[in-house]
């Protein structure tokens, strides 16, 4: 366990490496202001019945909360932002519901049974990628004219206007208490708002058009998918190799870093999946991280029947809804039944 000077050691590595910068005064009461001011000009979206509501009441600063990946080398941190009382999070909500119906995602179970589905050969190569700190490191610049030129594909010019003055005004309002001071990036966008998501899905999908289907008309990957902020490819290793990938996207966009998994004894974990390579198709099992204990609910504690179960219901769904073959379906299931009776949940006989 992390002693909480190491824990703070951590927190202001984190905040130095990725260029966060102390801001002498607390902004958010001029915030809280011009986000009024913005709801007040934008009555083609929002109903001026409806401001009373998403103006938030005592705003307070975001706060960062350092979560540890206990699995990863070196222990790095999953910054988490609380934003739940700042001055915009009710109104990033707001236009959260406007923006998201354009933008989805798709679950591990779906990814599973796409990847069953390609023909591979003896070249092929498994790749995973992971983008190093999204939030912090997407440009709000670049990200606000990617969108503004998508809505005014959609939208007229007076809603398009206008959602951009919303969301100019959220994705600038980006700082964050820790450890007693006021913290604020030189980029990224606002973390820990409810649109945050919505704004890096924007971004990663012109990565894709510009990215990844060049790679894919060159015949230089024979299969891709993504998950959030984690991709999978299959790369022909006669054609690159993935210093050659990482180089390519390096020259398109510098200013995202991607964490590369190469394929060891022919398999990789992506999500809870663990893909093997075969000669002809790919194969799925279950994987899960070093960190997990097997813990649910114990059958003995006075918590509801359902509560209890609900944990072996996903496990059970999930083995079942998955492309695995016999004996995988059979691993997985003695252990469903091995972490049932360590949590004393009575098993037939």
């Amino acid at each position: 366990m992390a002693s909480i000077q190491h824990y703070n050691e951590i927190i202001h590595a984190f905040l130095s490496d990725n260029n966060f910068r102390t801001i002498p005064k607390n902004p958010t009461s001029y915030d809280h202001r011009t986000n009024q001011k913005a709801l007040q000009q934008c009555d083609r979206i929002i109903d001026r019945k409806q401001i009373e509501f998403l103006t938030q009441k005592n705003p307070i600063p975001p706060t960062l909360n350092a979560l540890l990946k206990l699995h990863k080398p070196d222990i790095p941190i999953r910054p988490v932002v609380n934003n739940r009382n700042s001055p915009t999070h009710k109104t990033a909500r707001r236009l959260n519901t406007i923006l998201n119906n354009r933008y989805n995602t798709i679950n591990s179970n779906t990814l599973a049974n796409e990847m069953v589905k390609p023909k591979i050969n003896s070249h092929h190569r498994l790749l995973t990628l992971d983008i190093k700190d999204l939030y912090v490191n997407v440009p709000i610049q670049e990200m606000l004219n990617l969108t503004r030129t998508q809505l005014r594909i959609h939208k007229d010019k007076q809603n398009t206007h206008q959602i951009m003055t919303l969301l100019d005004n959220i994705l600038t309002q980006n700082y964050f208490s820790s450890l007693a001071r006021v913290y604020q990036p030189d980029k990224g966008v606002a973390m820990g708002s409810p649109i945050l998501g919505t704004m890096a899905e924007v971004f990663l999908q012109q990565l894709e058009n510009i990215i990844i289907k060049h790679l894919i008309d060159a015949k230089t990957l024979s299969f891709y998918t993504r998950y959030v902020d984690d991709f999978f490819l299959i790369y022909d290793s006669t054609r690159t190799n993935p210093d050659n990938i990482l180089q390519y996207i390096d020259i398109i966009h510098s200013s995202i870093q991607f964490n590369p998994t190469i394929e060891s004894n022919n398999y990789v974990n992506f999500l809870d999946l663990s893909i093997t390579r075969g000669p002809t198709c790919l194969g799925i099992s279950i994987f899960c991280k070093p960190t997990s204990t097997d813990t649910t609910i114990n059958f003995l504690s006075n918590h509801l029947l359902e509560y209890k179960m609900a944990a072996y219901r996903f496990l059970i769904r999930r083995m079942l809804s998955l492309p695995l073959d016999k004996e995988q379906q059979y691993k997985e299931w003695q252990h469903i039944l091995h972490t049932a009776h360590s949590n004393k949940i009575p098993q037939p006989y």
